[in-house]
C-alpha cells in the first residue's frame, strides 16, 4: 500500500491553514490598488476665505506679542483664520491661542455657531459634498492642530451621510471623517492580520503565518527536487 509522504502531508495541511488569510491578504491588497472611494475618505476640507486676506498688513512680530504676553515663548505659525483675518496661532499661558497679526488682538475661539458656519462653508467646497447631507448634530471635541502643535478645542458636527466634520475653535481648521473611513481602517486590519483587539495575539498571528509561509515554500521546493514515489509494480502512484 502507498503511503503518503510526510513532507507531503505537512505541505498540504500548512496550504489549508493559509488559504483563508492568503485569499483575504489577495483581495484587500487588489482594493489597496484600485483605492475605490478613497479620495472621497480622505479628502482634505478648509474653508475658503471670505475676500483677499491683508498678509501685507501684518505688523505685529511674534517678538513683540511675546513681549505683551499674548504668546507663550515657543513656536508659533502664521497662517489664514477662517474669518478672513490672518493671525499668529500658538500657546498663552499653556493654551491654544490666536492673535490677530494687524492688531494685535487676541482672536476669541469659534461659538458653536461660527464654528457651524465654517463647518458648511467647508463642505460647500467639497468636490463630494452630495455625500455628506445635513448637519443633524454637534457635540463638543478635540482636534490636534498643526498651527498651535497642541490638542484645540472643536465641534464636531454629524451629518445624515454619516460623516464627522470637526471644526478647530482656535485655529479654524477643519477635518472630516467618516464610515468609510472605519470601513478602509478595517480593510488595513484584515489585511495585516490585525483580527482580534489584542496586540500580543496579533503579532503571533503574523509570526505564524510567516512561518506557514515560510515552511510552505520549504516544504513545496523539497517536493519538487523529491522523485515521485513508486507504488509497486513499477507505476507511479497517483498522489494522495
Amino acid at each position: 500500500m502507498f503511503v503518503a509522504h510526510p513532507t507531503r502531508a505537512a505541505h498540504r495541511l500548512a496550504g489549508i491553514a493559509l488559504a483563508l488569510p492568503l485569499v483575504l491578504w489577495i483581495g484587500t491588497g487588489l482594493l489597496f490598488h484600485v483605492k475605490p472611494g478613497w479620495d472621497e475618505a480622505y479628502e482634505a476640507l478648509a474653508v475658503p476665505p471670505p475676500g483677499p486676506l491683508p498678509w501685507e498688513r501684518v505688523v505685529f512680530s511674534p517678538a513683540a506679542l511675546k513681549a505683551r504676553g499674548l504668546l507663550d515663548p515657543g513656536p508659533v505659525a502664521l497662517g489664514a483664520h477662517p474669518s478672513g483675518l490672518v493671525a499668529w496661532f500658538g500657546l498663552r499661558e499653556g493654551r491654544p491661542a490666536a492673535v490677530d497679526g494687524t492688531s494685535g488682538e487676541p482672536i476669541p475661539p469659534a461659538s458653536e455657531d461660527a464654528a457651524r458656519a465654517f463647518a458648511l462653508a467647508a463642505i460647500s467646497g467639497s468636490r463630494h459634498a452630495g455625500s455628506y447631507g445635513p448637519i443633524v448634530s454637534v457635540e463638543p471635541g478635540a482636534h490636534r492642530s498643526a498651527l498651535t502643535g497642541a490638542e484645540d478645542p472643536a465641534f464636531v458636527f454629524r451629518t445624515s451621510g454619516g460623516k464627522r466634520v470637526a471644526v478647530d475653535r482656535v485655529t479654524g481648521e477643519v477635518r472630516q471623517s467618516g464610515d468609510l473611513n472605519e470601513r478602509i481602517d478595517l480593510l488595513y486590519r484584515i489585511h495585516y492580520l490585525q483580527w482580534t483587539p489584542w496586540k500580543p495575539v496579533n503579532v503571533a498571528l503574523v509570526l505564524a503565518a510567516s512561518l506557514l509561509v515560510l515552511f510552505l515554500a520549504a516544504s513545496g521546493l523539497r517536493l519538487a527536487a523529491t522523485p515521485s514515489a513508486t507504488a509497486p509494480g513499477g507505476s507511479s502512484a497517483p498522489a494522495p
